[in-house]
């Protein structure tokens, strides 16, 4: 029967400090330990394995190539109780193994919500993090199922008992076509010369009777994405009311262009809001996303003036 042996973590963390400073006494001062006690955790090591992991001929012990062999598979193992312990820690704290986050891409720019993740990160690294693209009523649904933890939407009217809630910034929708488009030659846009061209919309939109762009043509393709939409846009075909931290890189590039309206003279304000659900109650990583996402809406706000 082949025997096994237990090989303690001290015995790997003395063996890999021992490797990247090229001597026992570097690593023991690296370690807080004595000289000695790295040496003999390391030679423990090498009984305990049947195999040489050290030259010691010369001055400074030097790696044989059965200890680089080793050296990579130490360093892992380290790294992996490096997140045993913390997760551990982690979990006997309360704090949540996971968290989702249905996310609305008109309701947020993607590079300040990645700024609050990167924050969060850095304060609860072991928590596993899972985006889900969710546009308006959708998110909303996947907290109510409780796919969802938190959800990133453009505010509604009314929800429901078990939510909260709370207004972190706003956003803007611009009315847009592709640079090509006859709509962009026109000084002003009527409702009329809308309604004759093809209205490109989102299809899950969070409250459709109340979006401007209800009703304002007879032909509307229904799109999935923003990314779909631009693309459309770019090539000249239809119009759409869009966030304009989407459209912005377009516009700035001189893909689309904004239309002037003669009924609508500023652009469409909306409320950014953060809900979860009452039933599943947020642990400390997840009040923390929603004080870091808050903080940097409201600071820094979802448009550029």
């Amino acid at each position: 029967m082949e025997s096994r042996f237990f090989i303690a973590p001290e015995q790997l963390e003395a063996f890999e400090a021992a490797a990247r400073s090229g001597s026992f006494s570097a690593a023991a001062r690296s370690l807080g330990k004595a000289q000695s006690t790295v040496s003999g955790l390391i030679s423990n090591l090498e009984i305990d394995t049947g195999l040489t992991l050290f030259d010691r001929s010369g001055r400074e012990p030097k790696l044989t190539a059965q200890g680089r062999s080793l050296l990579h598979d130490v360093r892992s193992l380290l790294n992996s109780y490096s997140r045993f312990e913390a997760k551990s820690r982690s979990l006997n704290a309360g704090l949540e193994e996971s968290l989702t986050i249905a996310v609305d891409e008109s309701a947020i720019d993607l590079g300040q919500l990645v700024q609050s993740l990167d924050r969060f990160y850095t304060e609860f690294g072991t928590v596993s993090v899972s985006l889900l693209h969710a546009s308006g009523e959708s998110a909303a649904a996947l907290v109510r199922e409780g796919k969802a933890d938190v959800g990133i939407v453009l505010s509604q009217s009314d929800y429901p008992e078990d939510f909260d809630f709370r207004g972190v910034g706003s956003c803007s929708f611009v009315l847009v076509s592709g640079k090509s488009h006859s709509l962009a030659a026109l000084e002003k846009v009527s409702i009329q010369d809308l309604h004759n061209h093809l209205h490109l919309r989102i299809s899950a939109n969070s409250d459709p009777a109340s979006l401007p762009e209800n009703d304002l043509s007879d032909r509307i393709w229904y799109l999935e994405s923003y990314s779909l939409c631009m693309a459309m846009l770019t090539a000249g075909l239809g119009w759409a009311f869009a966030p304009l931290h989407i459209a912005r890189p377009y516009i700035e590039s001189g893909a689309i262009t904004v239309l002037n309206t003669d009924f609508q003279l500023t652009p469409y304000p909306y409320c950014t809001d953060l809900i979860w659900s009452r039933r599943k109650t947020l642990g400390p990583a997840g009040r923390r996303l929603i004080d870091e996402i808050s903080h940097s809406l409201s600071t820094e706000g979802t448009e550029a003036a």
